[in-house]
């Protein structure tokens, strides 16, 4: 446990219509693997989905209905957090409503719902988010005028709220309050929301609208309303598709666009002002990846991360400088970089490729986020949006998980016993926590019931249970905030163990505090110390790692040296006597070692201890307890020499559990053997396996705890399976799962 993940930060662009409704869908486990912040811009508020840590959302502007999310009817002028929402993959915002599409299918809405826009059976606005009910395997969310609908993995869809245009599409003008299903609405790969009708993209390119469409919006070459999907007119190779208040635009493959409806304004940007009941193409608008309609003008992005607009422009909305609407797409000034982009009932805003927001228009609500309630018709910059933040290195414990993020700082989930989450309390929590007053650090590693970061500048703190000094300080007491390890200095890694921690220094040398009945610090005697001590013998450490009882250190030279508990051969040596000083693993069978690992079972005296190294070629070795077959070489056979991995090829990686062992390979494969009482294994099953079986794939960096385990995937997400009982997964619940399942909360 506690090995430290790199990773990639990988920048990728997604688009929104108006209302947030998503430029395309793609499946539930993609969709939420893409990892990237969208914007969402309402009716005269906005919101961002944050990319990583917490997939949480903020928001700003008017809050009369609570559609800013966080407990209040108060307007804010600057982003405030949505509160209690974690794992969204998707944001909205309508009218005066807002939504979001959770990880696991579900939604939360939140705002106005006076129609029943916020689907969960009531009319009762809510200030902050409410569950919508019975919605589930949701791909895609849009919020519209007083109406919402969802997009389903099977490409049907569901709306609920106001209905007296049909808007909902369920054959009736009856408003629900909860989702109904769309009629003869198959194949769908997008929804969009506009304020009184709605629209589908289709699998083949196609396109269908219903509801309101007095001005054409429904793009079927009649002004009759339709409570039912009707055809758009001659749209073929459409990708991504908007509903704004009366007009609806597609943006086409060849990156043309096209809309339809009302043109009172110019909203469709076709050079004219005359309205038009089936799609027209936007004038000399060419490259566009992403479209969004508005209440009466209209928005592309461009692919060189430009953006340009058309229609009303009688408050600046479209972003060039003036007030002079336009029937012809304009250059939104001053804007470079863009990755998304939405527009509102009468502003805009854009997503900017660096996590940053730009937004101009009105202003009188606080919408564009500046801080000020000044209008302005170029783009001004988002005040004090949270910066976002990624997992780059998770650490599994007893029943808490934490993670360093690319910020420097830490969070932690589970159970919180001791203070193990270290952030000032005991309480447990099933969603991340930031551990207090932690900053510039480089690497974290999380203990049987505490957790120890190193920093930056070669010190250490640690927090959590301290019963045998195991924090380092001085003090056998427990701690719930971080405290300084005494004398630590230098230090290059760090492993919290059992009931002890472990450093390694910058001049090869390693130190211990801690638990030490069965010589478990490696200075040659059993007292137990609260300050750290020089483990004798070993120079040209790289490497440490501390099991239950048990600790080794890689060596420089491919060798590996262990200390400690050693009744069923943990310390590799060829006996299963103790030693409270390090003894060689046994030559013979371990050389050219890159990498090494010390379990951590948990149980008493380390019942199931074993260890584990990974070679220089891509196999490793494994020795001690073999209870369940955790040294993966086919037997249940315990080992005081390290056997060969079965089968094992391509590893860049190893890392020991409770009772059970992983190893990421070079192709992005993991791989698990062992105990698989609590689907720790993560291949789906509960069964043990003495040889290495498939746990996943994408797969770049892997942690295992006792009895769960979580990955970073090669999009710098976290994804985790095995025991989930005390929220260590830290995705707002307490559900396990016997495969990788994606976690947003890191």
């Amino acid at each position: 446990m506690g090995r430290v993940w790199l990773a990639c930060l990988l920048v990728m662009a997604t688009t929104g219509a108006w209302a947030g409704g998503p430029a395309a869908a793609a499946s539930h486990r993609a969709g939420a693997r893409a990892g990237t912040p969208t914007i969402a811009v309402g009716g005269t508020h906005s919101c961002v989905l944050m990319a990583q840590t917490n997939r949480t959302a903020e928001c700003w502007g008017l809050n009369s209905s609570g559609q800013l999310g966080n407990g209040t009817t108060t307007n804010s002028s600057t982003p405030v957090i949505v509160t209690g929402l974690l794992n969204a993959v998707a944001i909205t915002a309508g009218t005066a409503h807002s939504c979001a599409l959770i990880s696991n299918g579900t939604a939360k809405c939140w705002g106005d719902n006076s129609s029943g826009q916020l689907g969960n059976g009531t009319t009762t606005s809510s200030s902050t988010p409410v569950m919508v009910s019975g919605l589930f395997n949701a791909v895609a969310i849009s919020a519209g005028g007083s109406h919402s609908c969802a997009l389903l993995a099977n490409g049907f869809a569901r709306c609920w709220g106001l209905n007296s245009s049909g808007q909902l599409g369920s054959g009736t003008t009856t408003s629900s309050s909860t989702p109904v299903t769309v009629t003869a609405l198959t194949s769908a790969v997008a929804i969009t929301a506009g304020t009184a009708h709605s629209c589908a993209l289709i699998s083949n390119g196609t396109a269908k609208c219903w509801g309101e469409n007095s001005s054409g919006q429904l793009g079927n070459g009649t002004t009759t309303s339709s409570s039912t999907p009707v055809v758009v007119t001659g749209l073929l190779n459409a990708v991504a598709i908007s509903a704004g208040g009366s007009q609806s635009c597609a943006l086409l493959a060849n990156g043309f666009a096209k809309c339809w409806g009302d043109n009172s304004s110019g909203q469709l940007g076709n050079g004219t002002l005359t309205n038009s009941s089936t799609p027209v193409t936007v004038t000399a608008l060419t490259s566009a990846v992403a479209i969004t309609a508005g209440t009466a003008h209209s928005c592309a992005l461009l692919a060189n991360g430009t953006a340009k607009c058309w229609g009303d422009n009688s408050s600046g909305q479209l972003g060039n400088g003036t007030t002079t609407s336009s029937s012809t797409p304009v250059v939104v000034t001053g804007l470079l970089n863009a990755v998304a982009i939405s527009a509102g009932t009468a502003h805009s805003c854009a997503l900017v490729a660096n996590g940053t927001a730009k937004c101009w228009g009105p202003n009188r609500s606080g919408q564009l986020g500046n801080g000020t309630t000044t209008s302005s018709p170029t783009p001004v910059v988002v005040s004090g949006l949270s910066p976002d933040t990624t997992a780059i290195a998770f650490s599994g414990g007893a029943a808490h998980s934490c993670a360093l993020l690319d910020n420097g700082t830490a969070l932690c989930s589970g159970s919180n016993a001791q203070g193990r989450l270290g952030n000032g309390t005991t309480t447990n929590s099933n969603s991340p926590v930031t551990v207090s007053g932690l900053t510039n650090l480089v690497a974290i590693s999380a203990g049987s019931e505490h957790s120890c970061a190193l920093l930056a500048n070669g010190t250490a703190k640690c927090w959590g249970y301290n019963g045998f000094g195991e924090l380092g300080n001085g003090t056998t007491t427990d701690s719930s905030t971080p405290v300084a390890v005494m004398g630590l200095t230098n230090a290059v890694a760090i492993s919290a163990g059992g009931f002890h921690s472990c450093a390694v220094l910058a001049n090869g040398t390693a130190k211990c505090w801690g638990y030490n009945l069965s010589g478990d610090l490696g200075n040659g005697t059993t007292a137990h110390a609260s300050t750290p001590v020089a483990v004798s013998g070993v120079t040209n450490a790289v490497a440490i790692s501390a099991g239950y009882g048990d600790s080794c250190a890689l060596m420089a030279n491919g060798t590996a040296k262990c200390w400690g508990w050693n009744q069923y051969g943990q310390l590799g040596n060829g006996t299963t006597s103790n030693s409270a000083t390090p003894t060689p693993v046994a030559v013979s069978s371990l050389t050219g070692a890159v990498g090494i690992s010390a379990g951590d079972d948990g149980f008493p005296n380390g019942a199931f201890d074993h260890s584990c190294a990974l070679l220089a070629n891509g196999t490793a070795k494994c020795w001690g307890s073999n209870t369940s077959g955790q040294l993966g070489n086919g037997t249940t056979t315990n080992s005081s020499t390290p056997v060969a991995v079965s089968g094992l090829t391509g590893a860049a990686a190893i890392e020991l559990g409770g009772v059970y062992s992983c190893a990421v390979l070079a192709n992005s494969t993991a791989k698990c053997w062992g105990s698989n009482t609590a689907g720790q294994l993560g291949n789906g099953t509960i069964t043990s396996s003495s040889t290495p079986v498939v746990a996943g794939s994408n797969i770049v960096a892997i942690n295992a705890g006792f009895y769960h385990s979580c990955a970073l995937t090669d999009d710098s997400h976290v994804e985790c399976w095995g025991s989930n009982t005390s929220g260590q997964y830290g995705d707002g619940g307490t559900d396990s799962h016997g495969v990788p399942f994606p976690i947003f909360a890191w």
